[in-house]
């Protein structure tokens, strides 16, 4: 910046101007770069360069405020930059689909397919193509013929990102496209090792302004794989990055970890922020990702009309937005096939198959499986249980598999198959807990027969499953802090379930808690008669 400022030729004065503007962007200092770029505007430009300080003032307006208004502005740079740069054009129209995912608005001046038919315009590069022109070919076709077309144009661009040879700089770039098409074609193996190079990367290269891109992207997988811990442990490090750069991130990660972790109160108060805040910066995302959240708390906490109508209003909109889409489905077909709504039901399952189908995955297909074992009869639901649980066993994805056992014992026990029943749900049961998701665990006691688990019978000396996992973690040498950070509560909290569970099993120290054996303590879960 001082350098700039010591330049006598006005022309290069302007551009030191707007690569000192670059610099503080990409170091996560937003306003600063802000700042630059009206400073090099100022000076005399030439066309290039103005359409390039356009398009770094649209940068910087989405890292702070990824509202409605900021995909026209990228477009309208896209297009300015198409005659003096293609290669230039080409990644902003990118830039522009990232910003009209985030607005998510069918009423923007620029939405996905307003932007997909711009770029589809766009004279090709020369093959071979980047990895960048990989995605933009394949977005490009999703947005404006349909997700199953896009498909396996798509796939080439994925493979290139897996690529351990890719440069540095277009890994950081458009790793965050590469991850979400990972999560939106339900490909659990490349979401995994995506996500993690794309972190470990932001990382090493200390990409402040890239980094919170990384860690969402990470979480969400890390959500689904039923790892909440380091989810948890992800999102601190999110909020303390936010806090450094002053750029606050949406709390869209933070709800969904919330929900399925059953924390009704906080997701409650998250969506309710999170809702607030996006209407404030016109973001549409906001409505979908609490949506889906609120339906998966609903659906554990087997509220499933709140559940129906949450997964309604996150899967209403005609855009096609992968995960987005898919995952309220999911959540509809459940919450309508348990309230005996079929239509309903069979509608949302027949949207949710052209995605299914298309990806060929076998997390995908075993999501089908198990919402088409919800809607079938007594000769068709088994095999179709059978299928999801074989399906959902081959990947990653335990947050699915857990239900879909938890599904599936349900079924059983109502046709009087009660030991096959007991398996499946035992099963569930154990996956939910291990992973830290409380209110699918409880569905899943509650159909082993489980009793006397009311939370606020104080007296009985029965532990909640909140408790129950902090017993867990602290009979393993965890600190309050450590089981904080693990359960994704406060250590005041920690030390106060603490004094409760020192109270209902009659000790007064951590070392009474090591020493004494779960068995015959409420630390265990009861092996009573399932409920008839």
């Amino acid at each position: 910046e001082r350098a700039a400022e010591l330049t006598p030729d006005p022309v290069c004065r302007g551009q030191r101007f707007l690569a000192a503007a670059r610099a503080k962007h990409e170091a996560g200092m937003p306003h600063a770069g802000l700042r630059l770029v009206a400073m090099a505007d100022a000076g005399p430009l030439d066309e290039l360069s103005h359409a390039q300080a356009d398009l770094l003032r649209a940068h910087i307006a989405f890292a702070i405020n990824r509202g409605r208004d900021i995909p026209a502005l990228l477009l309208k740079a896209a297009q300015r930059l198409q005659p003096l740069d293609a290669v230039l054009a080409r990644t902003t129209y990118l830039e522009a689909m990232r910003a009209a995912w985030y607005a998510a608005d069918l009423a923007s001046s620029a939405t996905l397919r307003d932007i997909a038919h711009a770029a589809a315009a766009v004279p090709a590069a020369t093959p071979p193509l980047s990895p960048a022109g990989l995605l933009l070919q394949g977005l490009s076709v999703r947005h404006t013929e349909g997700f199953a077309a896009g498909v396996p144009m798509l796939r080439p661009a994925l493979s290139a990102f897996l690529d351990p040879k890719l440069p540095l700089d277009e890994a950081l770039q458009w790793s965050w496209f590469a991850c979400l098409t990972a999560l939106d074609h339900c490909d659990d193996d490349a979401a995994e090792v995506l996500t993690d190079n794309f972190l470990r990367l932001a990382r090493e290269a200390g990409a402040v302004g890239t980094l919170p891109l990384a860690m969402t992207e990470r979480i969400i997988v890390l959500i689904l794989t039923g790892d909440l811990a380091e989810a948890g442990a992800l999102v601190e490090e999110l909020d303390n990055v936010s806090q450094g750069t002053g750029i606050r991130w949406p709390a869209y990660t933070t709800q969904l970890l919330s929900a399925w972790a059953g924390q009704e109160a906080r997701t409650a108060e998250l969506v309710a922020a999170s809702l607030a805040d996006a209407d404030r910066r016109g973001e549409g995302l906001a409505a979908i990702t609490s949506g889906w959240a609120w339906s998966v708390l609903c659906n554990g906490l087997g509220r499933f009309e709140d559940a129906l109508d949450a997964a309604r209003k996150a899967s209403a909109s005609s855009q096609e937005m992968g995960i987005l889409t898919w995952a309220p489905l999911v959540e509809l077909v459940v919450a309508a096939s348990r309230l005996g709504r079929t239509e309903e039901a069979a509608a949302a399952l027949g949207r949710l198959s052209v995605t299914t189908q298309a990806c060929g995955t076998d997390w995908a297909l075993g999501m089908e499986a198990c919402c088409r074992a919800l809607l079938s009869d007594d000769e068709t639901a088994e095999d179709a249980y059978r299928e999801a649980i074989e399906r959902l066993t081959r990947t990653g994805v335990r947050s699915q598999l857990a239900r879909a056992h938890l599904y599936c014992g349900e079924w059983l026990w109502q046709g009087g198959r009660h030991d096959d029943a007991r398996k499946h749900l035992r099963t569930a049961y154990d996956m939910f807990a291990a992973m830290g998701m409380d209110a699918f665990a409880t569905l899943a006691a509650g159909n082993l027969g489980s009793t006397g688990r009311k939370r606020s019978d104080e007296s009985s000396g029965q532990l909640t499953m909140q408790e129950r996992q902090i017993v867990r973690l602290a009979r393993d040498g965890l600190s309050n802090v450590e089981i904080a950070a693990r359960l994704f509560i406060s250590p005041r909290t920690v030390e106060w379930h603490l004094s409760k569970i020192f109270h209902k099993l009659g000790i007064t120290s951590r070392r009474q808690l090591r020493r004494s054996s779960t068995s015959g303590t409420a630390v265990d879960l009861p092996g009573g008669p399932a409920r008839g």
